[in-house]
């Protein structure tokens, strides 16, 4: 069974976590650093999330526009993006297996990779405060 059912709850978990995740003090110099933007397309529910980490702070934006554009593109099932944030997707195996697919710069891509993993027991975390405690797999 998919993970979310909706993109409004793609939003209100992956998106309000990104949102949260690049203002934190310890983390918005790493998203900034990386001075990108990248545009994530979900499938199963469709949903789209920007996030411009060229200004500081980093603007987090759900359901762009259908003409956002970002430096990196990445398309990949809400389910997989919920797995990556887990810390339990394995993004260069994805990509290889084009479970992922991305187009843009692929050393800024890889480059801020790094910069995420803090981010992956903070989402469990974000997921059990925020009542969603049952999505933790």
């Amino acid at each position: 069974m998919a993970m979310f059912q909706s993109a409004e709850e793609v939003y209100a978990t992956v998106g309000s976590f990104l949102a949260e995740l690049t203002q934190e003090p310890d983390m918005r110099p790493k998203f900034v650093a990386a001075d990108t933007s990248f545009l994530v397309r979900y499938t199963d529910p469709e949903a789209s999330i920007l996030v411009d980490c060229t200004c500081d702070p980093p603007k987090v934006v759900t359901g762009p526009p259908d003409d956002a554009t970002a430096e990196i593109n990445l398309a990949m099932s809400a389910d997989d993006g919920h797995k990556f944030w887990l810390g339990k997707l394995n993004m260069t195996v994805a990509l290889a297996k084009r479970q992922v697919a991305v187009s843009g710069p692929m050393a800024k891509m890889m480059k801020l990779l790094p910069a995420m993993r803090p981010g992956f027991p903070r989402y469990r975390a974000y997921l059990e405060a925020n009542g969603y405690g049952d999505r933790v797999l």
